[in-house]
């Protein structure tokens, strides 16, 4: 008898991983890591790749000294 895995309470198809937000996907990538699970994690990694980055920050302005101000 060989050794069998346990079996999931959620069957994660891409299309349930893609309904969770990204921080979800995150996480579920992270247990699947975890309980090495490489297909759930090339599922989340599929979704990740797919979603927008964050967005880049603005450089910050420099205040313009003052006219006639002090050296």
């Amino acid at each position: 008898m060989g050794i069998m895995r346990p079996s999931r309470s959620v069957d994660w198809t891409r299309e349930k991983i893609a309904a969770l937000t990204t921080p979800d996907v995150r996480q579920l990538r992270a247990n699947a890591e975890r309980l090495n699970d490489p297909e759930i994690m090339k599922r989340c990694d599929a979704v990740l790749g797919e979603r927008p980055r964050g967005l880049a920050r603005k450089p910050r302005n420099k205040k313009a000294p003052a006219p006639g101000g002090a050296a």
